[in-house]
């Protein structure tokens, strides 16, 4: 690799991650979110988010706002999540807006680039923080969810019907983009390693996670290839398929609703409710229900109509905290251990097993449909082989170039060989942050139950070990759905919306 090249591309990317104004190249994303979800978890809505406002208000040289940077997409996300707790439901729209028009943006680019610098020198130069933040495929799949609830609490059903028929096609749309997605970075990734042999040849993501050095963070691998196992394949979320099920179900439109809910029953073959769901629907479309659910009590009411939806969002979905990632270089002449700032996915307890609700004199509970630990698990697990090849690419090609450019400065004279190996040491010094952007404000796991609209109109809530809590559902709404939410087990940390479905 030419030496001077490779010092300038140095000098301009440490230009460009510096200028970004997203900070997570410096301060990884979850250290810079504790505020903001300390306050969230606590019930503190009010403090999170003014974290939020300050991280989305117009930039100036003086804050530290997200706006223009690689990492708004990432707090767009959190402010829609938030604002739609809050009721602000025109905001949360206009902010899950911005996020797709900037993930259809950083889609339209290069896989891998960072515009003025080509997609080779972006996989070997660049920590992944400096690239923009595009989104995972559970969030562009839960974005249309969000967005459907926000048009309900505007009372724009027909909003939120639109948005229930986009989740389908959203969902293929992201496996197929994904997958492409994959192969792309895998073709830059063999180019760069194609141009640098000699850094290339000791890249081996196996070998590098079995290294002894490394053997704490193949115990975190592990743990998260076992909870992947509870993911879902071709990165489905099945409370959106149940959604989309549940659009057209309350259309009359039971054809399409088989299709669905035959998809969810096919992801949670064991799933009391994905299957009482898709043998009701084979029956109301006229078609022969399949012996293995022959005897499935059928539901005795019309699928979205006349009934009420709970969701219940159980919990602190996980995040990413960094661990150190040991990568061997070796070449002719030089043997080094390079330590890099790795990403690995972090849990938490749900505060609660199920919700319980009353309605008149009866009782129903909510079931497990969505465990997004599961989700957020098995798309790491996939991708995670072609991230340490990256990495460790990169890492090594900087050695090579760092130890190049130093002995050729230091040759020529001593206190410039000095300045270089400070500056470039500096350098990766500053860009070894762990890549730990993602969308945190969501929950571990999604719940639901649906069951004929009360007389009364009146529900109590009452979470697993926790109070009840009452709610009115609005007198002249024909159907509901109430969005219950508990990140944790504080009281004020429990929250509900009630959202009234008038035409049917």
């Amino acid at each position: 690799m030419n030496r001077l090249r490779y010092m300038v591309l140095c000098g301009l990317t440490g230009l460009m991650v510096l200028s970004s104004g997203g900070c997570s190249v410096l301060v990884n994303a979850h250290r810079q979110k504790e505020p903001m979800m300390n306050a969230y978890l606590a019930g503190r809505q009010d403090e999170a988010m003014a974290f939020l406002e300050e991280k989305l208000e117009e930039p100036h040289w003086y804050n530290a706002s997200a706006v223009g940077s690689g990492d708004e997409v990432m707090w767009r996300l959190e402010a829609g999540s938030l604002t739609f707790l809050a009721g602000q439901d025109t905001q949360s729209i206009d902010h899950f807006r911005r996020a797709e028009e900037l993930i259809a943006d950083f889609d339209t680019r290069a896989v891998v680039n960072l515009r003025e610098i080509g997609a080779e020198s972006a996989v070997l130069v660049t920590n992944p923080n400096a690239l923009p933040y595009r989104g995972f495929c559970r969030d562009r799949v839960l974005l249309p969810v969000f967005k459907a609830l926000a048009y309900l609490g505007r009372e724009d059903e027909e909003g939120f019907r639109v948005e229930l028929f986009r989740l389908r096609e959203n969902q293929d749309r992201v496996m197929t983009d994904y997958r492409d997605f994959f192969q792309k970075e895998e073709q830059a990734v063999a180019a760069a390693s194609r141009k640098n042999t000699m850094a290339a040849a000791g890249v081996n993501s196996g070998k590098i996670l079995a290294d002894s050095r490394n053997r704490a963070l193949a115990e975190l691998v592990k743990e998260t290839g076992e909870v992947a196992h509870r993911g879902y394949a071709e990165f489905l979320n099945p409370l959106a398929i149940f959604l989309s099920g549940y659009g057209y179900a309350r259309d009359g439109d039971y054809q399409n609703a088989v299709v669905d809910f035959e998809r969810l029953y096919r992801a949670l073959p064991e799933n009391p409710l994905a299957r009482q769901y898709y043998a009701t629907a084979l029956h109301l479309a006229g078609h022969a229900v399949p012996e293995e659910l022959k005897a499935v009590k059928l539901l005795d009411y019309r699928i979205g109509r006349g009934t009420v939806l709970v969701i219940f969002a159980n919990g602190r979905g996980p995040a990413f905290r960094p661990f150190s990632l040991y990568i061997p270089v070796v070449f002719p002449g030089y043997a080094t251990i390079a330590a890099v700032s790795w990403p690995v996915c972090e849990y938490y307890q749900s505060p609660y097993r199920t919700l319980r609700i009353t309605a008149g004199k009866e009782e129903y509970e909510t079931v497990t449909i969505a465990d997004m630990d599961g989700i957020l698990a098995r798309e790491y697990t996939e991708r995670l082989p072609g991230m340490i090849t990256r990495i460790a690419l990169s890492t090594a090609v900087k050695e090579v170039g760092s130890y190049f450019a130093t002995r050729a400065a230091a040759e020529s004279d001593s206190l410039a060989g000095a300045a270089t190996a400070i500056g470039l040491a500096a350098y990766k010094v500053a860009v070894n942050t762990a890549d730990t952007r993602t969308w945190e404000a969501l929950p571990r796991e999604f719940q639901v139950a649906q069951f004929p609209m009360p007389a009364d109109r009146k529900l109590v809530l009452t979470p697993d070990g926790g109070t009840p809590v009452p709610v009115d559902l609005p007198p002249d709404a024909r159907s509901a759905i109430v969005y219950v939410n508990a990140p944790s087990r504080t009281a004020t940390a429990l929250t509900y919306r009630v959202f009234g479905l008038k035409s049917q």
